[in-house]
């Protein structure tokens, strides 16, 4: 598999004990490489195809490490593996990368890796953290802890590092129940009436009884379906961002980048061909379709094993009305975990940044659930310095057990010299 990996840029550590950020991109079948250069990485794309420096990367306080997951995603061509269809045989794939990564780097073995992502990456990134998990858990004779454990196979390594924590933002996890609220939620909004309300819950109630009899490939193409029914009839240019006037990066700037006659010299001696022989593209449609089968089927039971054992944070943009606040708090209130009587009556909090409300806040034990304001799908691309602030919040406090109090003192001033000109470009 293909990587690029960017170390911390202003570590509050020693390098062998700061964390690592493994970041998964959606789909499924996207490429991380989007987002290393979209949503969080170092580097954003210009008008121009140069690039300009992101202050607000999550690589600030931590590595950050970008794998075109799975096989057949951006330059990770297929060889002699298969494109793989269902959850467990991508989180192998990757499992082998990332113990391949660390292998390389032996010194970095107590660099906790935090395992973040989003959209469709909300089930890739509880599937690898869970791998991990229950990888570990085998090795140190705690698997049988698991409330629900996969068939791994018998001949797996031990992990050669550590888990730090999960972090998912506008995740796709549980399609049932999330699908159960996409006609409410849109309408809330304000995209759809209430006729246009009743024929989205009439396709909804055909999704959710196409997923209880487990006719995956058909409930998949129904989703579309509504997801489609609901942005034409509310006339959105995207559901992930129901403020912008385009959908996101609808100039394709990160595939004309990685395109480029000088970028492909450059990556030439990593064995990758020029455009011509093998262009790269942000989304696979092979990769989409092997999976079809795969993306109604929920991975909400891994989470419940996370949660006993290590921090989850689950935030969310509020403008996202695909994957947004409503439907994910579907699937989160159901957690079956030890800790749901106590996360549900805990308290709600502003998250405060230059003494506005940047958020919505609520912990208890090991979850966190962060809503996001002003913010769509991508939230650290909609607000650079707003998704810096709350990762590295986060890390610090939940995983790290640090102190952390960076958002009392950024200002307004820091915030704009950090915003990204796309998204007032393309928003109302």
């Amino acid at each position: 598999m293909f990587y690029m990996y960017y170390e911390a840029q202003e570590p509050n550590t020693p390098l062998e004990e700061t964390p690592i950020v493994l970041w998964l991109q959606g789909g499924p079948g996207c490429s991380s490489f989007f987002g290393m250069m979209y949503i969080n990485g170092p580097y954003f794309v210009n008008d121009d195809l140069t690039l300009r420096k992101n202050a607000a990367s999550w690589g600030r306080l931590y590595g950050l490490l970008f794998i075109e997951q799975p096989i057949g995603v951006g330059f990770s061509r297929v060889g002699s593996a298969k494109i793989p269809d269902n959850e467990l045989d991508v989180g192998y794939d990757l499992y082998r990368a990332l113990q391949s990564f660390y292998r390389q780097h032996p010194a970095w073995a107590n660099r906790e890796l935090i395992v973040t992502g989003e959209s469709y990456a909300g089930k890739y990134a509880p599937s690898i953290a869970h791998f991990i998990l229950q990888a570990s858990a085998r090795a140190n004779g705690f698997e049988h802890r698991l409330k629900h454990p996969r068939e791994l196979k018998q001949d797996l390594d031990e992990p050669l590092f550590r888990l730090g924590g999960l972090a998912v933002g506008n995740g796709f996890t549980d399609a049932e129940t999330q699908t159960a609220v996409q006609a409410e939620v849109a309408w809330g909004m304000g995209l759809i009436d209430m006729a246009q309300r009743k024929e989205a819950e009439r396709i909804q109630d055909e999704i959710i009884e196409l997923v209880r009899s487990r006719e995956w490939v058909a409930a998949r193409n129904r989703s579309d379906d509504l997801l489609r029914f609901i942005t034409e009839a509310s006339g959105s240019a995207s559901l992930e961002d129901v403020r912008r006037n385009t959908g996101y990066d609808s100039r394709y700037m990160v595939d004309a980048f990685l395109n480029q006659g000088h970028v492909r010299s450059w990556l030439a001696p990593l064995g990758i061909p020029a455009t011509e022989e093998f262009p790269w593209v942000c989304c696979s449609p092979e990769v989409d379709r092997a999976l079809s089968g795969d993306v109604m089927r929920s991975v909400k039971n891994l989470v419940i094993d996370l949660l006993a054992f290590k921090p989850v944070l689950l935030y969310q943009g509020q403008w996202d009305a695909e994957c947004g606040v409503g439907s994910n708090d579907a699937w989160i209130s159901t957690l079956q975990w030890k800790g749901h009587g106590g996360f549900t009556a805990a308290p709600r909090k502003f998250w405060m940044v230059n003494e506005r409300i940047a958020g919505y806040w609520k912990t208890f034990e090991t979850l966190d659930v962060l809503i996001l304001r002003n913010t769509g799908h991508m939230v650290p691309h909609d607000n650079p310095l707003i998704g810096q602030l709350f990762l590295e919040r986060w890390v610090e406090t939940a995983v790290r057990g640090r102190p952390y109090d960076r958002e009392n003192h950024v200002t307004q001033a820091d915030e704009d010299a950090v915003a990204n000109p796309d998204q007032a470009e393309h928003s109302t």
